[in-house]
């Protein structure tokens, strides 16, 4: 079960939340309690797609956007919440501490998180799905680095094995695509930091010492690069949320920086995403 900061606990509930836009009533609260799982994803209109999607499944009515005028969005449906987290560790970190008390307050306490996204593979075809086992830093440590008042601390980033085994065995054995539990980056550069050459700036590492460095990568059973997985896990992993991540590779980055897929790949490719987050859903809501 969710737990929250002992110095909040001790005081009243925040009335408003900032960087969510919302001011805490019982009405809000209401609209925030029994959920069971919150579905993260990068952007406003992937949220809403899916959105739509699951409304039309489960044949209930969504919810209008639950955090109008933020930098965030969110929609309900049935017991499953799911909001855009935007780009970047600090973006989705800053979202989880506003939504973990939002739900702590509405006591949606055992909900558990999934980010949902895309990334780049790593030795593995375009169109592969990864959960993530664990979320590593681009210099292969397995943590999250948050600095803080009292020093540097580096908190520990391995997703919940149970949640990953449930949403594998809730697919269907003919499915024509590769599901795969393994290990991810997150780069807070999306060019550097996921060993590219393809930014504005000069690299400092050569085409043979990023080839010594994805073999590290491969050797570590590190099968993707993202920019979320990291404080994702180390966030979920302190306040005690079940949490994993569900992401589609678009390239294999050991063929290149550029994504070749045609646009009809890349939507087939998305398709697949969708596909496993939603047989996931119907097994468990």
């Amino acid at each position: 079960m969710m737990i929250i900061n002992n110095y909040i606990e001790l005081q009243k509930p925040d009335l408003y939340i900032y960087n969510l836009n919302l001011t805490i009533t019982k009405d809000v609260l209401k609209l925030f309690s029994d959920i069971k799982c919150v579905i993260l994803q990068g952007s406003h209109e992937r949220t809403l797609n899916l959105t739509i999607k699951l409304a039309n499944i489960f044949n209930i009515n969504h919810s209008k956007n639950l955090f109008a005028g933020s930098s965030y969005v969110g929609y309900r449906v049935g017991n499953i919440l799911l909001v855009s987290h935007g780009m970047g560790n600090t973006s989705i970190v800053t979202l989880l501490h506003s939504l973990s008390k939002l739900l702590y307050y509405a006591d949606s306490r055992d909900a558990k998180y999934i980010r949902v996204g895309t990334s780049g593979g790593i030795g593995v075809q375009p169109g592969s799905i990864i959960l993530t086992d664990t979320a590593f830093m681009p210099n292969l440590i397995p943590g999250f680095l948050v600095p803080t008042a009292k020093g540097d601390v580096i908190y520990p980033t391995k997703m919940n094995h149970e949640l990953n085994l449930d949403i594998l065995q809730s697919q269907p054995f003919d499915l024509d695509f590769e599901i795969i539990i393994g290990n991810t980056i997150a780069a807070d550069d999306f060019y550097l930091g996921q060993a590219r050459f393809d930014g504005a700036i000069t690299p400092k590492f050569n085409h043979e010492e990023r080839s010594l460095y994805f073999k590290k990568l491969q050797a570590n059973n590190i099968y993707n690069f993202e920019m979320e997985s990291t404080a994702l896990a180390g966030f979920c992993n302190r306040a005690k949320i079940d949490v994993t991540m569900i992401a589609v590779t678009l390239i294999d980055r050991l063929q290149g920086d550029q994504i070749k897929a045609t646009d009809n790949e890349l939507a087939l490719y998305l398709e697949r995403l969708m596909i496993v987050v939603i047989n996931y859903l119907k097994s468990v809501i």
